[in-house]
């Protein structure tokens, strides 16, 4: 698998704008909320890294200015990642994998996540754990709460509060949820 992933500028679709040279193939990209040049990535390994384009050599590659260490990292690759937009300071991101783990990071030390959530089954604290394919996080619905598509087909809404994160409820039951991963969920706009 090729380890670069490009940004394209939609008026000159002959050539890539810019060149991410990432460690692993990048699996999923988001851009920073408040910092337009801040790009959070998730890798095929599992890592985690965030690029910064002002960085960029002349030939318009880009290395990740840091990559999260691999021992600390998902052990599946990395499907979906998002920024806090409620934090003050904003430098906080998660992540979601198939390994069942939801990880936060500080993009300032990529050495180890600053905390985690195990996709289990809340009604069974010894049940199955939901492999994360996506997230969904908007502030304004609710700073501490959000939701992870899991590859078992399940919604899991999910919430970070006071540090302790805690898997709430899946939505559906058996008769009730996709047959298939959940590749994508957005919350309503107006609700």
């Amino acid at each position: 698998m090729p380890k670069q992933s490009y940004i394209w500028n939609i008026n000159d679709p002959n050539k890539p704008e810019l060149t991410l040279d990432a460690t692993s193939p990048l699996c999923c990209l988001q851009w920073h909320h408040k910092i337009p040049d801040i790009l959070a990535a998730g890798s095929y390994n599992g890592s985690v890294a965030y690029f910064d384009v002002r960085e960029g050599n002349s030939k318009g590659v880009l290395k990740p200015v840091q990559t999260s260490v691999l021992e600390k990292s998902h052990h599946d690759p990395v499907y979906d990642v998002t920024w806090m937009t409620q934090s003050k300071i904003a430098n906080d991101f998660f992540s979601t994998s198939t390994d069942g783990r939801v990880l936060w990071w500080d993009m300032r030390s990529l050495k180890a996540p600053t905390d985690q959530l195990i996709l289990r089954d809340a009604n069974k604290p010894d049940g199955k754990i939901y492999g994360g394919t996506c997230l969904e996080y908007n502030a304004e619905a609710h700073p501490h709460k959000f939701i992870v598509g899991s590859e078992q087909g399940y919604p899991v809404y999910c919430q970070n509060r006071n540090k302790k994160p805690e898997v709430q409820w899946r939505f559906g039951d058996e008769q009730g949820k996709h047959h298939g991963p959940v590749y994508a969920c957005r919350r309503n706009p107006v609700h």
